[in-house]
């Protein structure tokens, strides 16, 4: 698989959808997941009153429960970029050749694998939590290069309770890194098959351009001569294909 296959990262402020956008997909994943509690923040959305953090900790307890592709989805694009900015802040203590995309991989793997060890106590939890995955990505990352020994001290903002090792720090204990690397192959088998299989030749063109290349949506709207806001609805539709047939592979829902 090419390098830039294995990364489809970008750290655009435009891939984050808008606010109009933003509220109609909540209100989906409330109403066909039928779950109460993102019922009532997607109401406080829509009267402006839920904050960001309220907003990430809702949708992320939305897909430990019912496992919504569209909730985890929604948790990507919003905070896709913000957890790039934090990966390259902490990279800069140390003299690396650590690559920032692959522990921004790695954290949403994370995620997507361990739904059940998130706890919904708090307006920033789900912030606590990923950044709590961030950081033990990172010193996962440094322990398995030539990084010389970084101080604690450079990652003060996101320190761990002992006693309450973070997700990634059990997954290394409970499984190894062979089968987890299994399964991220497997993932990004299935989704190649869908974008083979469910995209149209201008949603393949879109998500090569904005996915893969890293091209910004406004010169990939250029490229495809077509308006950047049906860039973006293309982009979306083509995701949305493609969770879907993960999602039917994997036996959840559509």
């Amino acid at each position: 698989m090419k390098d830039q296959e294995r990364r489809p990262l970008s750290t655009e402020k435009e891939d984050a959808p808008g606010a109009e956008e933003l509220g109609r997909r909540i209100d989906r994943v409330a109403r066909d997941t039928r779950d109460e509690k993102l019922a009532s923040v997607a109401e406080e959305f829509r009267a402006g009153s839920v904050s960001p953090a309220r907003l990430h900790t809702a949708l992320m307890d939305t897909f430990r429960v019912h496992r919504s592709l569209e909730a985890y989805s929604l948790l990507y694009e919003l905070n896709f970029r913000e957890f790039m900015l934090v990966i390259q802040k902490r990279l800069r203590f140390v003299s690396s050749s650590i690559d920032a995309h692959d522990i921004l991989q790695d954290v949403f793997v994370s995620i997507f694998r361990y739904p059940h060890k998130f706890r919904d106590e708090k307006e920033y939890s789900f912030r606590n939590w990923s950044y709590s995955i961030i950081r033990n990505t990172i010193l996962k990352h440094l322990r398995t290069s030539n990084a010389p020994e970084v101080s604690s001290d450079s990652f003060a903002e996101t320190l761990e309770d002992e006693q309450n090792p973070g997700p990634l720090g059990t997954l290394v204990k409970e499984e190894s890194v062979e089968e987890c690397g299994y399964l991220w192959l497997l993932f990004l088998v299935n989704y190649r098959r869908a974008f083979d299989e469910r995209l149209n030749e201008r949603e393949q063109k879109a998500l090569t351009l904005v996915e893969v290349k890293g091209v910004r949506y406004r010169e990939a709207s250029e490229v495809l001569d077509i308006k950047l806001e049906n860039l973006k609805m293309v982009i979306c539709r083509a995701r949305k294909k493609i969770f879907r047939q993960i999602s039917e592979i994997a036996g959840g829902e559509a």
